[in-house]
């Protein structure tokens, strides 16, 4: 009787695991399926940076990338096509493995990466290490390369191989993405629009820890687009929030190390004497897009 039992309950967790198994590899169709034709939000954007852009111009950075940079204005001023890579809530963890996902496909002319303080400085979040979890639902898509970045932990390759844990972040952003149909992403440039009320925001006075792992990343990336002869601008966006001088110590010291441009706008009075440019004290609205993006312009083709 005890061995008829035991071989029952076997026979069940045996139809239990390929049941699940099941589950695991329809999800992965279905998931892959809707990611790829995401209308709309973070999916879409990802798909296109990830799996689709072949222009010529390249901008990488946070949300003051993704709200700073007109690709039209840009194309227009350069003659080379452009997209805009920035991702909201990103740091340089993110933008790295955008880059090798992109170099998997093809090597644009020029990159431009918008440095963010917390590029710099360890803040955590989406910022920090986090982000690699966002990043599994492209792990064993793009190459070995960029499947060892991602994995930061023994187990993840592992955990990785199921479709279910790998879109577990992601489920709300890519169901959404099929429904709502509108968007307003222009090339990857979202406009932001209305006029700042003046405001400053200050940094809290809370510690400020270097990242020596973020600031390696940053050098990673240089490096990596340039083994590939990507001219690369590092740029700083106008602002008025106050950021510690060590930060443009930092990032002066990365450009000239690796010998490429950096153009600080970060208090240029063409834009921080004009309020009404801004939609918040850190980023530009649509107007202000405008003109920053033929002054970043003018720094990419000269």
């Amino acid at each position: 009787m005890r061995r008829e039992n035991g071989i029952s309950i076997l026979k069940k967790g045996l139809l239990f695991l390929v049941v699940l198994i099941a589950i695991d590899v329809c999800a992965g169709f279905v998931f892959d399926a809707l990611y790829s034709n995401a209308k709309s939000g973070v999916a879409y954007q990802e798909n296109q940076v990830f799996n689709k852009t072949k222009d010529s111009i390249l901008i990488f950075g946070s949300s003051r990338a993704a709200f700073h940079y007109k690709p039209d204005v840009i194309t227009e001023k350069t003659g080379l096509t452009c997209y805009n890579a920035g991702r909201e809530g990103m740091g340089i963890y993110f933008h790295y493995a955008a880059l090798l996902a992109t170099l998997e496909r093809y090597s644009p002319k020029v990159v431009v990466l918008d440095l963010d303080f917390r590029d710099v400085y360890d803040r955590g979040g989406n910022f920090g290490e986090d982000v690699f979890s966002d990043l599994a639902p492209f792990y064993g898509k793009i190459n070995e390369e960029f499947d060892d970045y991602i994995c930061r932990n023994w187990y993840d390759g592992i955990f990785y191989q199921s479709n279910l844990l790998k879109y577990n972040k992601k489920f709300f952003n890519i169901l959404t993405a099929n429904v709502v149909k509108n968007n307003d992403n222009f090339k990857g440039y979202i406009p932001l629009k209305g006029k700042w009320n003046g405001k400053d925001k200050v940094l809290k006075n809370d510690t400020f820890t270097i990242g020596s792992k973020l600031i390696k990343t940053i050098n990673l990336f240089i490096t990596k687009a340039q083994s590939k002869n990507i001219k690369v601008i590092l740029v700083i966006s106008p602002t008025f929030k106050k950021i510690k001088p060590e930060f443009f110590t930092i990032v002066n010291e990365i450009a000239a190390q690796n010998k490429v441009k950096l153009v600080d706008y970060s208090n240029a009075e063409e834009f921080v004497s004009q309020k009404t440019l801004f939609h918040d004290s850190e980023h530009l609205n649509d107007k202000g897009a405008f003109l920053f993006s033929k002054e970043v312009a003018k720094q990419i083709n000269p």
